[in-house]
């Protein structure tokens, strides 16, 4: 399985600093209602857990098997979950579900446009007659405002037994093939001594509006709307964020 960024490396240390929630009552309020969803690119479960925790029925898929080792070590045998170790462009799991999403701006990450395209028609392949696709996207404009090459400090956050984990990072972007590439740095001390070094290599493509929107109508959806945050969800060209809420055509 091709991984780009692989998040196996990290998958011990990932919810100490992936820890943020400011998108979570918003995948509460769409995921209402819905009777089978899938959470793409799911990670170790940081928008899927406060869903199970609501009595959601989930099927969550990611490509790391070791950050879905944690993942299912936090859930404890739920039965209001599936976890697949899958690849989203391979997508194959003989069932359809009203509701696919990619939270954490993660269809980036999917830096072949050949492979992006074929994870788009696995999700439609994958979606009920009137189901919904919803995928989180940064804006073009803000993603390329941070890659400007310099090393930037992302935090210092309490481990166990003690450790210490401080996190920079630097990100260039290459316009030319649309692609943002970088390197993230762990450094990990226990009573002010550095104890261990990683780092993570990270790449990500760059993906406009009218792409991915012409990219997912040649695979059978219709855009219905497009959100710049998670509240209030007016987007305009300064938004942060461009989230999309795609459906599923009758016929392709």
């Amino acid at each position: 399985m091709d991984k780009n960024i692989d998040f196996g490396h990290v998958a011990d240390i990932y919810d100490y600093y992936a820890n943020v929630d400011y998108d979570i009552n918003f995948f509460k309020t769409l995921c209402k209602g819905h009777k089978n969803i899938l959470d793409l690119m799911c990670g170790t479960g940081r928008v899927s857990i406060p869903l199970i925790e609501e009595g959601l029925p989930l099927t969550c898929v990611d490509y790391s098997e070791e950050m879905l080792a944690i993942f299912r070590k936090k859930v404890n045998g739920s039965q209001n979950v599936k976890i697949i170790c899958q690849d989203v462009c391979e997508l194959n799991l003989e069932e359809q579900y009203d509701l696919i999403m990619i939270p954490s701006n993660s269809i980036a990450e999917i830096i072949d446009p050949k492979k992006r395209r074929l994870a788009l028609r696995r999700i439609h392949e994958h979606l009920t007659p009137d189901g919904i696709f919803f995928c989180t996207m940064y804006n073009p404009a803000y993603r390329i405002q941070q890659a400007d090459g310099n090393i930037r400090y992302l935090g210092k956050y309490d481990l166990d037994n003690n450790r210490t984990l401080v996190i920079t990072y630097y990100n260039v972007y290459y316009p030319a093939a649309s692609i943002i590439s970088g390197t993230q740095f762990y450094e990990i001390y226990q009573k002010n001594r550095l104890i261990e070094k990683r780092c993570l290599d990270i790449k990500f493509s760059v993906i406009s509006k009218e792409e991915i929107c012409k990219m997912a109508r040649k695979e059978g959806f219709t855009l219905k709307a497009i959100y710049g945050d998670y509240e209030p969800y007016h987007y305009d060209e300064a938004s942060m964020f461009m989230n999309l809420l795609f459906k599923k055509k009758s016929c392709r």
